[in-house]
């Protein structure tokens, strides 16, 4: 069991040995949870991309539990063990998802929030992929908030700068950034 406490809100977990960071809550992960109440403190429908056994999701949705959250994720036993975590939680505003991408995620969904602590170990294609896509499905003014190892800062904000037009680095430690990108209306 996994516990952890973010922003004052407890959050229990269970997890598995072949998901990421199986044993605590990563520091990259809460950081990008702390960064929430400053970034986007209002969001009303907001995404988990790829997300493990929940921790991004699930406190999105026990955060703010008038807002619609989903979480994909394209590993059966990640999205098996967010469900579980969201009846630990009691959470029931939150959509769990076996989807590769936003395969399985209806068209005509947009978020004003996505929130992602990326596969990068899967290459950059996939990484890139879900950077481009969460563009054209987030509303106009949502955000797009990842955390990366600081080694993979300069490929992601690269990234961020051609899909987004610019970013910010929200904060920063010695092993982690997290980076924020907004869709202005054009």
């Amino acid at each position: 069991m996994v516990e952890a406490s973010i922003n004052g809100v407890d959050l229990r977990f269970e997890t598995l040995p072949d998901l990421f960071s199986p044993k605590k809550l990563d520091n990259g992960t809460r950081s990008l949870l702390e960064a929430v109440e400053d970034v986007k403190p209002d969001y009303k429908s907001a995404l988990d991309w790829g997300c493990g056994w929940g921790a991004i999701s699930i406190y999105l949705a026990k955060n703010r539990p008038s807002s619609s959250v989903v979480a994909i994720d394209s590993d059966v036993a990640a999205t098996k063990i967010t469900t579980a975590n969201a009846k630990l939680n009691t959470i029931d505003n939150l959509s769990v998802l076996l989807s590769h991408g936003f395969d399985e995620v209806d068209d005509n969904i947009k978020f004003d929030l996505i929130a992602s602590n990326p596969p990068t170990h899967r290459g950059r294609e996939v990484v890139e992929d879900m950077i481009a896509q969460s563009f054209d499905r987030l509303e106009n003014n949502g955000v797009l908030l990842i955390v990366v190892e600081a080694r993979l800062k300069p490929w992601i904000s690269k990234q961020l700068s051609v899909v987004f037009g610019e970013y910010k680095i929200v904060s920063r430690s010695n092993k982690h950034v997290v980076l924020m990108a907004i869709k202005i209306p054009k």
